[in-house]
C-alpha cells in the first residue's frame, strides 16, 4: 500500500497527512481517553517492553509517530509497512485520523515499545475492505513501535492556544501566580520578526509583558523545570505569535507574614529536603547570611547562625514567619517590607525605617513530640506553658506573634469534653477561655474588632456571664 493510498485508510481522513487540530471540537478532545483496557475485538501483545522509566503514554491530541507492519490474519500476507518505506507514520491521537484499533491501542503503549495488535474487522475496515489488498471483513494484524509523541494542550479549551510539549521538564512542582521564574523565550509575530530573550527573570502573574502575558501565564502555570514547549496562537492570544518556551528555574514565593498582607515573602532559592517544616517549640539553626535594603547591606548587620526555640520570640517576627514555611537544607530570600517586624538585635539591626531583604538557609530543626501523641495531663500543661509565652509576647508589644500562640494552644483545647478526669477537664477549659479572651484583646489592639467578637462569643458559649467577654 503506498503513501497515496494511507488516507483511505478506514474512511477516516487517512493515516497521512495532518495538517492541524482545526476540526477536532472540545468536546472530542475532552472524552477521549486512553482505555485501561482494550475492548473485545482488540488483542494485544507486547513483543518488547519500554525502558525502565518510560512510563508515560499519549493522550489525545498528541502527535504520534510509529513504525508498523500489516499483515493479514488469514495467510499472514504483508499489505503495508512504514519500515519498508523508510519513514514513520504521525498522526494525531484519538482524532479518526486512523482506524478505531489504532487510536485504541497505541494509546496504551509507552515510548520504545514494540506490540502486536489484532484487530477484528469492527476496529479495522468493516464488511467493506480496503481493495485491493485488504479484503471484507478481515481481521488484521499490526506490529507497531511507538517512538515518539508530541504532547500537546489546549491552553484555553476554544483553540486559541496549543501548547506542545518538546522537551519534558523534571521534578512535580510548577508555577503559580507570584512565583518568579527564569526563562528563555522565541517569539515569531505574524510578520515573521522574532524577538529573543534568555535568562529572562518573570513573576507569574505581573502582566509585565504586555499582550504575552496571560498566554505566557497559562502556559507556565502547566511546565516543570527545563521543559520546552512551543506556543501556537490565534490573533486572539499574543496576538497570533507562535512562542518557543523553555522553564530554566522557578523560584516558589510564599507570602509567610501572619496577615498574609505580602509585609513578608518569601522566595526559596534553593531546596530543602523532604516536606516537613519547624513545629511549634522546634529547636532550630537558621543561618543569616545578609540583609540589605535594596541600595546595598543594612548599616550594622552581622551575619550569623541563630539557634532558637521556634514560636517563643527570640527572634524577630519576620524570621519567626519564615522558618515555619522552611525545609531543611533551603535558602530563601525574605523581603520584609514591615521594618518593625525585622528589627534583631542579636544580627545587630535596630532603628529600621526601609524593607529589609533577609538571605538565609535553614541549616536543621529537631521534631518535637507531636500534640497528638500527648496524654491529656501533657497536652493541658503545655498547652499552659504555651499561654505564658503568649502573654510575655503581649507585654512585650509582640501582638501577632502572641496571637499565634493563643489561636494554637485554643486549638490545641478544642476537644476537652472527652476528657476523663473532671478536674483535668475543668482545667483546661479555663485555659481555652483564657486563650480566647487573650485572643480577643491582640485583635482589639489590632483593629478587628469583628474577630474580637468572634473570640468572644466563644467565651460566651460556655459562661454566659462572662465578665470580659461581655
Amino acid at each position: 500500500m503506498s503513501d497515496d493510498e494511507l488516507p483511505d485508510m478506514g474512511g477516516m481522513d487517512g493515516m497521512g497527512g495532518m495538517d492541524g487540530m482545526d476540526d477536532v471540537s472540545d468536546d472530542e478532545m475532552g472524552d477521549y481517553a486512553p482505555p485501561s483496557e482494550l475492548p473485545e475485538g482488540i488483542n494485544k501483545e507486547i513483543l518488547t517492553e519500554a525502558a525502565t522509566g518510560n512510563w508515560k503514554k499519549p493522550k489525545a491530541g498528541d502527535e504520534v509517530s510509529v513504525h508498523y507492519v500489516g499483515t493479514l490474519e488469514a495467510d499472514g500476507s504483508e499489505f503495508d509497512s512504514s519500515r519498508s518505506r523508510g519513514k514513520p507514520l504521525t498522526f494525531t491521537l484519538g482524532q479518526g485520523q486512523v482506524i478505531q484499533g489504532w487510536d485504541k491501542g497505541v494509546a496504551t503503549m509507552k515510548q520504545g515499545e514494540v506490540a502486536k495488535f489484532t484487530l477484528s474487522p469492527e476496529f479495522a475496515y468493516g464488511e467493506e475492505g480496503s481493495p485491493p489488498k485488504i479484503p471484507a471483513n478481515a481481521t488484521l494484524i499490526f506490529e507497531v513501535e511507538l517512538l515518539s509523541w508530541v504532547s500537546k494542550d489546549d491552553l484555553f479549551n476554544d483553540g486559541g492556544v496549543i501548547k506542545s510539549r518538546l522537551k519534558d521538564g523534571s521534578g512535580w512542582k510548577k508555577p503559580k501566580t507570584g512565583d518568579e521564574v527564569k526563562m528563555s523565550m522565541k517569539v515569531t509575530k505574524v510578520d515573521g520578526s522574532v524577538d529573543e530573550k534568555g535568562g529572562l527573570e518573570y513573576t507569574v502573574g505581573d502582566g509585565s509583558l504586555g499582550p504575552l502575558s496571560t498566554t505566557i501565564d497559562k502556559a507556565l502555570s502547566d511546565m516543570l523545570k527545563g521543559e520546552e514547549a512551543q506556543l501556537k496562537c490565534s490573533p486572539e492570544y499574543a496576538e497570533g505569535a507562535t512562542i518557543d518556551l523553555t522553564l530554566e528555574e522557578m523560584f516558589e514565593t510564599k507570602d509567610v507574614s501572619f496577615a498574609k498582607d505580602k509585609t513578608m515573602m518569601k522566595k526559596a532559592i534553593g531546596e530543602g529536603e523532604g516536606y516537613d517544616t519547624p513545629k511549634d517549640t522546634a529547636k532550630v539553626k537558621l543561618s543569616v547570611e545578609s540583609a540589605t535594603n535594596g541600595a546595598g547591606p543594612v548599616p550594622g548587620f552581622t551575619a550569623k547562625v541563630l539557634q532558637f526555640t521556634a514560636g517563643n520570640g527570640e527572634v524577630c517576627d519576620a524570621l519567626e514567619c519564615a522558618v515555619a514555611e522552611m525545609k531543611k537544607g533551603e535558602r530563601a530570600v525574605l523581603t520584609v517590607t514591615a521594618p518593625s517586624q525585622a528589627t534583631e538585635a542579636l544580627l545587630g539591626l535596630a532603628d529600621l525605617s526601609t524593607t529589609v531583604v533577609f538571605t538565609v538557609e535553614l541549616q536543621e530543626f529537631d521534631t518535637p513530640k507531636s500534640t497528638w501523641s500527648l496524654s491529656e495531663q501533657e497536652k493541658v500543661d503545655f498547652a499552659v506553658a504555651r499561654k505564658d509565652i503568649g502573654a510575655r509576647l503581649f507585654k512585650e508589644g509582640r501582638t501577632r506573634l502572641a496571637l499565634e500562640r493563643y489561636k494554637k494552644t485554643a486549638e490545641l483545647l478544642n476537644y476537652t469534653d472527652n476528657y476523663k478526669e473532671v478536674e483535668l477537664k475543668s482545667r483546661a477549659k479555663e485555659v481555652k477561655k483564657l486563650c480566647e479572651l487573650n485572643k480577643a484583646a491582640c485583635y482589639l489592639k489590632l483593629s478587628n474588632h469583628a474577630k474580637a467578637k468572634k473570640a468572644c462569643e466563644e467565651v460566651l458559649k460556655e459562661e454566659s456571664q462572662n465578665v470580659k467577654a461581655l
